[in-house]
């Protein structure tokens, strides 16, 4: 089932400002694709601004281990550094494909956008590319990344155990809200958190 941007504003308002952001904000060299047009134009994720010369920070959720990380728009294509370009010479990465944009980021590992299909994809920086698809398209991989880091935010303490490893019931209770977005399909979600490396 196709998801509307507005219906993930219930799950991602909680993670900061939501504010809407026109495409002239779009600092790229290649054109805006159509579904972040629309995701920045109807949602926004804008975040606190924490200094003046930083500007805002877009969304920041905790959904165990590193933050997953979505920018504002005008700071979109500077995420692309290490992955299309080299961070340093600016010399382009062979290795990284022109379809693919980095759209959020969890620690250094890439969300990605595969822009010819819409479907989003998530991989581990440090070896080769072998990026695994997630989602179908962006509002479905945003609707579930945030519905995972609300239902561990919600578990607080009683998450992880003494060893900060991710109880079984605290992993079921996270699988079981996946599913409920995902209109109660439990095999997508374990899919898509197997995916995304979540808690492996």
């Amino acid at each position: 089932m196709a998801r509307s941007y507005e219906s993930l504003r219930p799950l991602l308002q909680p993670w900061g400002e939501l504010r809407s952001q026109p495409a002239s904000q779009w600092q790229g060299d290649i054109a805006l694709p159509p579904m972040l047009e629309a995701f920045y134009r109807e949602l926004g994720p804008w975040g606190e601004t924490v200094h003046e010369s930083v500007g805002p920070i877009g969304l920041s959720l905790d959904a165990g281990g590193n933050p997953v990380d979505i920018p504002p728009l005008h700071k979109l294509w500077s995420l692309q550094a290490g992955y299309r370009w080299h961070g340093l010479s600016g010399e382009r990465l062979p290795a990284w494909k022109d379809e693919w944009l980095t759209v959020a980021m969890e620690g250094g590992n890439p969300f990605i956008l595969d822009m010819r299909s819409g479907a989003v994809l998530f991989d581990l920086v440090g070896g080769p590319w072998s990026p695994r698809p997630i989602a179908d398209d962006l509002a479905t991989a945003f609707g579930a990344i945030a519905t995972v880091a609300n239902a561990y935010t919600a578990l607080g303490e009683a998450a992880l155990d003494e060893d900060d490893d991710l109880r079984p019931q605290a992993r079921a209770q996270v699988r079981d809200a996946l599913a409920d977005f995902l209109d109660g399909d439990r095999r997508g979600a374990d899919a898509l958190l197997a995916a995304w490396r979540w808690y492996e």
